[in-house]
Formats: structure tokens, sequence, C-alpha cells
């Protein structure tokens, strides 16, 4: 079992709240014995307990923790001959492992958008394994031939059958309701929607529509009904993406084709977009395609994405668009690179902040808990030397981020002395 919480204070330190760009120059932060934050400002302001341990955080800036909206916890980018070798013990332990490091690099909660069971989320929830705060979607929703089946031309299906995360491949109104209601039956917080082809998979063009609006809103009847927190797309594709947001989709992920039209329906509908350009970056590695972990079909499909994605979502955020961070990040990624990306293509260093903290929150269903640095919220925290609003591009370096707390314990701390 975990170490009770002890009482901490942080000192010396830049405090960046998540919701105003302007930091609390040489701030304090008090966290209590329940975990959460019990005081957050100047230092005349804050009143410290006598048994608070102290954390000199002098020439750091203190930050809510990462939250993360699309990772796949289980998965890894890898050669077929390692794929077909896959347990489901193993994807167990890979799960374990990737949640790990995620919360040591800062990402203090994540959705997980499929193919990690309801048991990795209580695992971590119970403090038995380190690991994010962690929602779930169990297996993704496809139709046949779709982005989220496995089958290859040779006939070859590469899928793990696992015990708990039920089959996701259905085709009309009927077939998907059934679909979802087994997702939600193996305690999946959210539902995943395969609208559009994608990269990755043998079968389809990521311009594929797939599911129509009637079989996708089936699909959001049935998380509403549940009571779930809410459905997202895979959606790359134009007209895929439209369906989706037309039958009701809580959150787009991706949207690299997106156009003006289905601009409009995010914003009528207050959706948000969950870009996820870490895995772009991930997919034309020449390391990862030299080595295999890459199919040449794939390379080829990001390619052709990669330039329309950037350009679409600078014009997204122009037009008001709401950013939630998401990375698509598979085990042994490094999923805070993220917020230098959405800084660069257009969101801005402080956008980007909110987009992994507050706005995150907010799309989980989280913003009383997580995201903010303020009393009464979870002490979910980060510290990393450097200003991110002055420089950016520090995400992409891990060893800018030499502090994790989260729930008031304290995860890394690797300032060093």
């Amino acid at each position: 079992m975990p170490a009770p919480v002890r009482p901490a204070v942080l000192v010396g330190g830049r405090l960046l709240d998540g919701r105003s760009p302007d930091a609390v120059v040489r701030g304090v932060l008090v966290t209590d014995a329940t975990g959460r934050i019990a005081a957050a400002g100047p230092s005349a302001a804050a009143s410290v307990p006598e048994d608070a341990y102290r954390i000199d955080a002098t020439g750091l800036t203190i930050l809510p923790g990462i939250i993360d909206c699309h990772v796949h916890l289980s998965m890894r980018l890898e050669p077929v001959a390692d794929q077909i070798q896959r347990s489901a013990t193993d994807l167990v332990v890979r799960a374990l492992d990737s949640g790990r490091a995620f919360l040591e690099a800062g990402v203090t909660t994540v959705r997980d958008a499929g193919h990690t069971p309801a048991g990795i989320k209580r695992a971590f929830a119970s403090g038995a394994f380190p690991g994010p705060r962690t929602q779930v979607s169990c297996t993704p929703l496809s139709q046949t031939g779709g982005h989220g089946d496995d089958w290859t031309p040779s006939g070859v299906v590469l899928e793990t059958q696992v015990s708990d995360l039920p089959p996701g491949i259905a085709d009309g109104v009927d077939a998907v309701r059934r679909a979802a209601r087994l997702q939600i039956r193996a305690g999946a917080d959210w539902i995943k929607v395969m609208a559009t082809g994608g990269v990755l998979s043998a079968a389809d063009t990521p311009d594929a529509s797939q599911f129509t609006v009637d079989e996708i809103r089936a699909i959001v009847e049935e998380a509403r009904a549940a009571g779930i927190r809410g459905t997202l797309a895979h959606a790359e594709g134009t007209s895929g993406i439209k369906n989706a947001l037309r039958a009701g989709i809580t959150s787009i992920e991706h949207g690299d084709l997106i156009d003006d039209e289905g601009i409009d329906l995010m914003l009528e509908r207050d959706v948000p977009l969950v870009p996820t350009f870490n895995i772009n970056f991930a997919l034309m590695d020449e390391g990862r395609v030299a080595r295999g972990e890459v199919p040449p079909w794939a390379v080829a499909k990001m390619r052709y994405l990669f330039e329309r994605q950037q350009n679409n979502f600078r014009h997204a955020v122009e037009r008001g668009v709401r950013v939630v961070m998401g990375t698509d990040s598979f085990n042994g990624m490094y999923p805070p690179a993220e917020l230098s990306y959405l800084s660069e293509f257009g969101l801005g260093p402080f956008r980007a902040i909110q987009a992994a903290t507050n706005e995150a929150a907010r799309l989980l269903g989280l913003a009383g808990e997580v995201g903010t640095l303020e009393p009464g919220m979870r002490a979910d925290l980060i510290a990393v030397s450097g200003d991110p609003l002055a420089e950016p591009g520090l995400w992409r370096d891990p060893a800018r981020i030499v502090f994790v707390m989260q729930g008031g314990r304290v995860v890394a701390d690797r300032r060093g002395g």
C-alpha cells in the first residue's frame, strides 16, 4: 500500500496556475494530508502547517500536472514479427509500464483511447501500481474493414485476445448498440468510435468515412443512457469528421482534414479538437521506419496528411475551436512534447498549457478536481526548469521536468543537489 500523504510546501518557484498567463513570482504552494492543495499564491498569503516538509523550487516553474486525453497504454509501435508474439499478459505488463513512465514524465491523468482494460485504471487508482488517473474506452468500435479491424490482406488478424476487452467490430445500428453496451459492461468510461480510416490500418485510407451517422448516433445514445463520460471519434477524413459531429460525438481526435463546415459544427456544438501531433512525428521517425516498427503504407499516408493537418489545425485555432491535449502516445513515447507542437503550430505557449490542464480536465469531467493550482484541487503538479511561456520548446526535453507530484505524493524528484 502507498505511504500516507504528508503535508508539503513548495517554495521559491514561479506558480503558473493554468488559468492565467501571469505567473506568481516566488510563490508558495501548500498541500495537506488529504492530497489536496491547501494554499497557492504569494508567500505572504500562504499559511504553512508546522509538520509540512519543505521543497525548494527556486528556479523552477510549478504547473498543474499534464492531462493527456488520447493515449494507448497497452500498445507499442513494433514490427509484425513482434506483434504476433503478444499475449494478454504482455499487454497488461506493457500498460503498467507505460503508466509508470507517463506519470514520472509529468502526465498525472490520461484518457486511454483503446485496447486497455478497465482493470488497469483500477490498479492505478488503488495505489498498487504507480500510474496516472485513468479513464478507459476498452475496445474501439469499428465497422468491418475499418480502422479498428486488424485483418490484413494475408488473412491474418493481428489482434491479441483479452478476456475483458470485448469485440468492437460491428455493422448496422443494432449491432453497434450491442457493441457499445459490451464496452460499457466491461467498465468503459468512454466509447471510442472509428469514424474514418487511419494511418496504421492496412485496408483503408484516412479519407474514407466509416460508420453512418445513424450508427454513430446509436453509439452516442448508448453512452448517454449509461451515464458514462462520453464518446470520442477517431476522425481524420473530412466527411467522417462531420458525420461524427452530426451524430453528437463528444470530442474529435486528430481532425487532420477538417474543413470550414466541420469547424462550424464544432463551434456550434462546443466540441473540442484533440489533434495528436506527437504520433505523427513518431510515424515518420527514420529509426522507427528502419526497424520495421512503422509499415510502408503508414509512412506514405502520414506524409500525405502531415502538412494538411498543421494548416487545418491553425485555421481551426484561428476560428476559435477549443483544443485539448492528446498525443496518441504508445509505450516508449514521450507525451509532454505535444505541448511544444501545439504551441508551434498555432496555439501559442500559454494556450498549449491550458489545453493540457484545465481544458483537458473540462473534457474529462474533472474540472473540479484537477487541471489548476487552486485550494481544494487535488495536488497533481509538476515543476519544470525554466519558463515554458518564454521557452515552449523545453517540453521536448525530458530533463526539464524535474519534479512530479500526484495527489500530494512525490512521484519523481530530479532537482539535483
